[in-house]
Formats: C-alpha cells, structure tokens, sequence
C-alpha cells in the first residue's frame, strides 16, 4: 500500500508552502466538493439489506441471459415491478455485453444509469461495481481522468465500508486493476505496479483464476515496457497457466499475442507471426471487437516488418474499419501510423504525410500533458479530501469529549489568570510571526515578479524564432535571408539577457576571482566610449568624454565593460536623435568618480527609487525604466567593487548616473591590450513593419505590440487576408482604432504605457469602438491574468510563443461572430427580416443603445422634413464619416445609406399599418421621401411587396 499512499505524502508536502497549497485549494474545489457529497450521501441514505440469498436469486435470474434485447427487457420488468436490486444487476450485465461488443456510449449509458439506482438505494456492492464499470468505460473510450476519478471513488468508497463478502473483495481488486492500468497507460510504472501486485494478492485471496491472469498479464507488460523481457516472459507464462484453469478463450488469446510481442522485441518474426496468428485465430468468432484490434494492428505489424504488404494492407483494412465503427482513438492513432510507415516506405509521401497527421493529431487526443496534470490533480485531491474527512471526524470526537466535561469553578480563578499570561505570549508570538509571514510574503511576491518578467522576456524573442522556424518549414520557396536576420538578431538579444543574468549571479556568488589589474582607467574607458561614435553618428546624438588627467588605479577590465556598456546602452535607448551624451572622469578624495549623463525623458519619481531592481517597470506614461537585467548588473558590480551608484533625472530634461569607486594601487598585475572584448552594446532595433491599409469595405486588423519582430510575425499571419495595421504601444494603438475603426484588434497585455488591459477597457467603453473583438496575445500566462483579461473585455487570450493556425483560427471565428452579430442587430433594430437568426450571439447592450440612437437622429431629420444626410447623423453621433460607415457596416452588414434607407421604410410600414386613412403620398413625405415613384420602389425593394399590398395585408 506504500505506493498507493504517495499522492498522500506529496499533497502534505505542497501544501507545507503557502502559494503551493492556495493553488492545491483551488484546483482541488470541484473535485473536494463532489467527494464531500459522495460520503455526505454514502452518511445519509439507507444501507441496503439484501442478504446473500437475495442477491443468488436474482444472479440465478439475470447471469444466464446472454443477449442484449433480453436483458433489456429483463430489466424493464424489474423495474416496473418494484424490484430494484434486479433492476441494477440487469443494468450492469447488460452493460458488460455491451462493452464487449466495443458499443462503448450504450455501455456507459447502461452503467451510469445503474449506479444512480444503486446510490439511491444504498447498495454498497452494486454502487462500486457500477463506478468501476463506468471507469472501465471511460477507459475503453480513453477518457483517462475521468475513468481514474470513477475508479478511486470506488476504492474510496469500497474502503469506507467494513464489508468482508466476495463481492466486496472483489469490488476493491477491481478498483486496483482499473488504477493500475491507468497509471500503466501514463507510463507511471511504480505506481501501476504498486497497484496491480495488490489486486493480483486480492486475487489469490479470491481464488481468481482469470483475475490472476490478467495481473499477471499487466505486470508481465510493465516488465515489457521497461525492457526487461526475461522476465516479462515469466509473468505471461504465468498469465496464460491461469487463463488455461480459468478456461478463457480471451485470455489465452491475448498471451499468445504478448508471447509475439516479446518475439518481435527479439526480432525471432517468424514466431512473432505464429503467436499473433493463433491469437487471432481464437478471437475470430468473439465479439470482443477491442481486444480483436489489437491483435490486427499487431499482424499488420509484423508483416510489414516481413514485408509482406499485401496481407499488411488487409489486416490494417479490417482493423481501420473495426476501430472507425467503435470509435477507438487510441488504435486509430497506431492504425494511421502504420499507414504512414508503409506510405514512406512505398514512396508515397503525399499519403505518407496525411497518415502522419492524422496519428500526432489522434495521440494527442489520446492523452497530453493538461489531461495528465489533471489526473495528477485528482489523485492528490481524492486523498486530500480523505484526510480531512478522517481529520474532522477526530475533531468532531475531540469537542465532544471537551462538552462532557465539568470544570470546577473552585478552578475557575486560577485558569483565567493563566490565560491572561498565555494570551499575553500567544499574542506576542503571533506579532512575530505575523511580521515573518508578511516579510517571507513581500520576498515571495518580489521572486514571483522576478520570474513573471524574465519570463516574458524570454518568450518575447522565443515567440518571433520558433514562429518564422516554423513558416520556413512550411515554406520552401520563401527567401530565408531577411527571416534569418529576425531570428539572429532575437538570439542575439536572449543570449545577451541570459549572459548578463549569469554575471549577476556570478557577481552575487563570489564565484572565483575578480580578474584585478593596475593600469590607466582614463584610456581604457576611452576605447569604450569610442566604441559607441559609430552608433551615435549615425542616430544623430553628440556623444562625447572629458578627462582631465590620467588615472592610474587598481580595477577589474570586465567589471568596468560591463558598467559602461549598459549605462551607454541605457543613454541611448531613451535619448533621441540631435540629443547629447556625456561621459566625465575625474578622481575626487580619493575616488574615481565616473559621470555618465543623457538629454532623454528622464525618469518618473517613482521610478528612480527602484531604478536599479532587477525587471522593476514604471507604469507611469514615461516609461524609462527597461525590462532587462543592466542596471542591476551595475548595480551588483559596484556592490562588488566597494563603490556606488547614484541617479538623478528630471522628466523631459535628462539623466544621470554617478559612479564612485575608491582609488587603490595595490594589485601589481598591469592591464594588458584586448584584456577584455570592448564590443559595444548596442540598443536592439528592428524594422517597423508597414500598415497596409484597404478600402472601407475590406476587413482590417489592428496589431498593438511593442516588439516590432513580433508585431511584424503577427501581422504577416493576416496580410495575405486583410488590411493589417500597426502600432508600437497602447496609447497609439487606442488613437487608430478610434480612427479606422478595424475589425479586429489582436494587442499584447505588458506594454510602456497604457497596458493591454486597459485598451480593452477602454475600447469596450468607447461608443465608436465597442463592438470591436480583442485578442489578447501575452507571455503573462497565469489564470489570473487570463481571467484580469476575460473581465477587461478580451475575447480571446493565446499564450507566447502562440500557435500561428489557433491564432489565425481565433481571428476567423471572431470575425465569423461579428457576422451573425449583424444579422441579430440588422433584424432587432430594423425588422426587416421575420427568420431570426436562432444561432446569433446576444447582443449587446452598448451597441443597441448606438443603433437607438442612430434611429433617433435619422427620424429627427425626417420630422424636420429635411433629407437625411449621412454626414450629418455621424456629425450627430460624433464621429467621422470614416468611423460612422465603418461602425454602421461592422454591427448591421449595411453601408449607412442603406441602413438609413431601413429605418424610413420601417417607419413607412407603421404609418401604413397604424393610419389607414393617410394616403400614400403622405406617408412616403413624412418618411422622408420627396418622390413618391422613389418612395414606391425603394419600398418593394426592402419589404418585398408595394405599399398598397402590404397596407392590404396588414391591415384588417
């Protein structure tokens, strides 16, 4: 049981760390809440009281019946005479043949239903079968985390209850082999061998002949797995001594097929083929279509490997059309495999290709990682909430032994003043601890920070390599030079991050010796700054360095690169063109006293007080602070050298960073030429990408993100489509939206300024805008942030590096969205069309109260008996021409005339219907119209008949 009981272990352990067991908590809520009303049930409703005999009776009835329709009809007598123990026992058995038939979803339906009349009776021994009946199910199906979640509830279950009958032993053995080949499946061989050597011990108990050989059939396949086939070989032979006393065709079929699976290991193929082949033969005239899979893809298997391809492409015939019919995925996927092995093979490679599509796409529906991390989740979650149950049920009997008990008053005096002295303590301890809870609090929260934007910072880069890796796979004819410049120039980036991450953590370690030399520091800062003219000439900025004197002192060459290289990089990434940079050098008591100083923006307030904190940003418009790692590595190197570093900025005025470092001469080591790579480093730059902007008519994406190669990557996923636009930040971003009025937004979260939350804000409140779709794409993956998202008005939320066919998905469903979403609007505000689109979104509020108010300035015009101008009602809703049609078009589908032409001809349809005395040529003048023959035809072309037939229809 001691591999049973590690889920229990690690769930103590991860809820020992506090964010570790808040999430535990969260994820394990559902779940907790269904186990809590599995034993409040399993507490509250009757024990069923059917005796030995009872339960013989009805096998004795229900055992015997072998076909479907029988037991089908079987148990609708049961159950309309009252008898609810046959009931579920015809229930169950009729499930099983129905599984045997691989009819999986009847099977299910069958034992679901069996175990909610079980429950509702309280028939322990039928309640576990019927859970371990459904897990084996939803095993056969593949649905893994749900079968481990039915087949612990079973074993939980089994195991609250002190029921020592055969049935129940075999309730519980039955529980082990389902989670035991759960975690076999998952390759978790520990743990499946834990479980499936205490159902085989079960099993012996029972004097199980075919029990024992289907453990031994499991653990000869783990042994398998691993590669140890010796002793695989052992336990099938094992298997198939028991299958033989047990009499089981299936099971003796199913050794001869692990005795070929060893042979084929071994590569003896001729015997491999005689096992699978009597196998077969057995399993001919079952119905067992699942296990006859097997056996097919395993002959399809070995002829391929001894080429024989004719009796390979049979085999895997059968065994496709027995896999389609039972919907199996998991032997879908091997099917397809084998089809692509043999396509390649033959030279077939379009085939090939499709085969090998189709079988990745099938696995990973077979199980990925999420699925596993579920499952993981359940099995820590089920023993957590089995813990506390046995936890609340000691406390429930501590209090009541503390209520039966009777303190004397005579005693009374005394423990009110030992309280007051323990209370004093306990506060005083709960003062300390309080404020240790809230420093390991504040620690944490700065390390979560840390690794939030170092995380970002890495799948910013990672997320331009590995999409243009992947278009020029796909590709062939693309010219790779431009592409292969992106992706260098983003290395370049991510190793320069990562190598100025190593030296802090080399700096902070004292890892080896700081390399000191004596020599000129004046010069060698001189050949660094020299290296920066080149880069400064050509951005326009007067870069220059004054020294008086030389200065002649002990100091580390790479210390002092590094130093000046991200202060320079610094000054240029924020001081723009015809700006100035100075660097002064002087010694000052004793100090050499470096002074490094831009004309850029400058730095916030705030900002300047955690300047030098590694990944700290400034939320504030000027944004000055970087997301990399310079700073503080300067930081740390002056910490190393005894030295400091100071900043003073103003906003709009500039920046300046002040070094001191104590002048000493006790290193005899002179600087030699080229101690160190002078390389400058240089602020990253990329190519803006170009906005290509169609007509009105053409649909147009709106790109928000500050890295320009990512924005560039994002924009090329819809430039062959539609009209794609730029812009490098939030705040320019929301300004074009509200100019062109796009059809979709797609922004990054973490950005200078205005962040990607707030443009959803504030596009979701802007009357221009509202009906807009946002996707959000981001390195921020938590479910918080998804969630911040969701509530700020996304509609979609793709994590970097994002996959380019889910974005581009995403995109044409939104779009696809906001068609029927002018079909709702177009009928709801105009009512031109009777069918109502059923499938159309709800529409929302804020959109309906912009047609209202259309419809409100178009019928003020018409009132006044003025034409309605289209300018005019855009002037009225304060927009632009541009915004007015863009808006109009995207929620209705109709260009604003055309809309404008609907609402006169809606109010033409309720004059003609509400006042049958006024005549045409006043209905057509009060609805805008100064020429009845166009008030005639306008009509019959909206509303599909004349005004006179539909006043004739309409009215009684």
């Amino acid at each position: 049981m001691q591999h049973l009981y590690k889920d229990k272990q690690l769930a103590s352990n991860l809820c020992a760390n506090p964010h570790a067991k808040a999430q535990c908590l969260w994820r394990s809520l559902p779940l907790a809440l269904v186990a809590c009303l599995v034993f409040l049930a399993s507490c509250n409703k009757r024990v069923a009281t059917y005796n030995e005999n009872e339960r013989k009776a009805i096998d004795s009835l229900v055992m015997p019946v072998k076909n479907i329709d029988s037991l089908t009809l079987l148990q609708r007598q049961f159950e309309t005479s009252g008898n609810k123990l046959g009931s579920i026992v015809a229930l169950r058995e009729c499930g099983k043949l129905l599984r045997n038939e691989s009819r999986f979803e009847e099977a299910l339906n069958m034992h679901s239903l069996g175990q909610q009349q079980a429950e509702a009776i309280g028939d322990t021994l039928e309640w576990v079968q019927a859970l371990n009946n459904v897990g084996t199910d939803y095993r056969r199906i593949g649905v893994l985390d749900v079968a481990q979640d039915y087949h612990y509830r079973a074993w939980l279950l089994s195991n609250e209850h002190s029921d020592t009958t055969i049935a129940a032993k075999k309730n519980r053995v039955m529980s082990l082999n389902g989670l035991g080949n759960i975690y076999m499946t998952l390759g978790n061989f520990e743990r499946a061998d834990s479980a499936l050597r205490l159902a085989l011990m079960g099993e012996k108990q029972l004097n199980s002949f075919v029990g024992q050989a289907i453990n031994y059939a499991n653990l000869g396949s783990i042994f398998e797995q691993k590669g140890n086939l010796d002793s695989a070989l052992v336990y099938y032979h094992k298997s198939m001594e028991m299958n033989t006393l047990g009499h089981s065709d299936l099971g003796i079929a199913l050794c001869h097929m692990f005795y070929g699976s060893i042979h084929e290991k071994r590569k003896q193929y001729d015997k491999a083929h005689q096992e699978y082949d009597e196998a077969y033969q057995i399993m001919k005239a079952s119905k067992d279509e699942w296990h006859t899979l097997d056996i097919l893809i395993a002959l399809a298997r070995i002829n391929h490997i001894m080429h024989n391809d004719t009796q390979e492409m049979e085999f895997l015939a059968k065994a496709k059309e027995i896999a389609e019919r039972i919907k199996s995925t998991e032997h879908l996927a091997d099917i397809h495999s084998l089809y692509y092995t043999h396509a390649k093979e033959t030279g077939n490679y379009q085939l090939a290709l499709a085969s090998h599509e189709l079988a990745t796409a099938l696995q990973d529906s077979v199980i990925n990682m999420e699925k596993v991390n579920r499952i993981q989740n359940i099995s820590l979650n089920i023993e957590r909430n089995r813990q506390m149950r046995e936890i609340d049920k000691a406390r429930h009997t501590l209090e009541e032994e503390r209520s039966t008990r009777n303190v004397g008053f005579t005693l009374l005096g005394l423990a009110l003043i030992m309280l007051l002295g323990a209370l004093t303590a306990f506060l005083y301890i709960q003062r300390i601890q309080r404020r240790n809870h809230l420093a390991l609090k504040k620690m944490a929260a700065l390390r979560e920070t840390f690794f939030t934007n170092i995380t970002h910072e890495f799948r910013t880069p990672l997320t331009v390599i590995l999409g243009l890796s992947r278009d020029m796979q796909k590709d062939t004819a693309t010219n790779c030079k431009d592409t292969a410049k992106v992706i260098e120039r983003q290395g370049e980036g991510l190793l320069t991050l990562i190598n100025q991450l190593l030296d802090i953590s080399k700096i902070k370690s004292a890892v080896g010796n700081p390399d000191w030399r004596n020599g000129n520091i004046v010069a060698f800062m001189a050949m660094i700054v020299e290296s920066y003219h080149d880069y400064a000439q050509s951005h326009k900025i007067d870069l220059q360095m004054f020294a008086k004197d030389e200065i002649v002192m002990d100091f580390v060459p790479g210390y002092v690169v590094k130093a000046i290289n991200n202060l320079l990089s610094n000054a240029f990434k924020f001081t723009p063109a015809y700006g100035k940079i100075s660097v002064l050098v002087r010694s000052e008591n004793q100090q050499l006293v470096v002074t490094v100083a831009d004309t850029g923006k400058g730095i916030s307030k705030k900002a300047l007080e955690r300047v030098f904190e590694p990944f700290y940003q400034d939320n504030t418009e000027m944004k000055q602070v970087g997301t990399g790692v310079g700073l503080a590595l300067v930081k740390q190197i002056m910490d190393a050298s005894k030295g400091t570093i100071t900043v003073e900025s103003e906003e709009g005025k500039g920046t300046t960073f002040i070094i001191k470092v104590p002048i000493h001469n006790h290193c005899t080591k002179p600087l030699t030429p080229n101690t160190e790579n002078c390389k400058p480093l240089l602020p990253h730059e990329s190519d803006n990408p170009t906005d290509r902007i169609g007509e009105n008519n053409e649909c147009c994406v709106l790109v928000i993100e500050d890295n320009k190669d990512v924005a560039s990557y994002i924009g090329g996923q819809f430039d062959s489509r539609y009209a794609v636009v730029y812009a490098e930040n939030g705040q320019v971003g929301l300004e074009k939206a509200l100019e062109l009025v796009p059809d979709l937004i797609v922004t990054d979260l973490m950005m200078p300024g205005l962040d990607g939350l707030e443009v959803c804000r504030q596009v979701r409140n802007s009357e221009i805008i509202s009906h807009v779709p946002i996707i959000i794409i981001t390195a921020k993956i938590t479910e918080e942030a998804r969630i911040k998202g969701i509530e700020a008005g996304a509609d979609a939320y793709l994590a970097k590096p994002f996959n380019d066919n889910e974005l581009r998905t995403r995109a044409d469903k939104l779009l696809q969205g906001r068609k029927l979403l002018q079909k709702k609007f177009a009928t709801m505000s105009a009512e031109f069309k009777k069918d109502d689109d059923a499938k159309a979104p709800a529409a929302k509020d804020v959109d309906l109260r912009f047609l209202a108010k259309v419809s409100s300035a178009v019928y003020m015009q018409i009132s006044g008996g003025k034409d309605v101008d289209v300018a005019i009602v855009a002037s009225l809703m304060c927009m632009s021409p541009r915004q007015f049609y863009r808006k109009i078009n995207a929620l209705t589908g109709y260009t604003p005339s055309a809309y404008i032409l609907r609402l006169k001809i809606k109010k033409a349809k309720n004059l003609l219907v509400n006042n049958p005395q006024m005549s045409l040529g006043e209905v057509a003048d009060k609805c805008g119209f100064n020429d009845y023959s166009n008030f005639v035809r306008a009509f019959k072309t909206v509303a599909g008949v004349t005004p006179t037939n539909y006043r004739r229809e309409n009215c009684p």
